[in-house]
């Protein structure tokens, strides 16, 4: 198992509860260790297994959830 990491800048972050969204949402896909969320430079930080999740996976998430987003 190997541990990546990949950020992503979204656009879109309103506020808390955006934040408070992405973490809770992001944090529960198989293969997530971890999520940051920075809203001072609109950019969430993921550190997951790369044989259980890819980060298009994970982009594709962010986008259903109405964020734009770039890698």
């Amino acid at each position: 198992m190997s541990a990546e990491n990949s950020t992503f800048t979204i656009g879109g972050i309103k506020g808390p509860h955006c934040r408070d969204r992405i973490k809770n949402t992001i944090s529960q896909l198989n293969g997530v260790e971890s999520v940051d969320v920075d809203m001072q430079s609109s950019q969430i930080s993921v550190s997951y297994q790369g044989d259980a999740i890819s980060d298009d996976y994970i982009s594709d998430t962010l986008q259903a959830l109405g964020y734009t987003v770039q890698k």
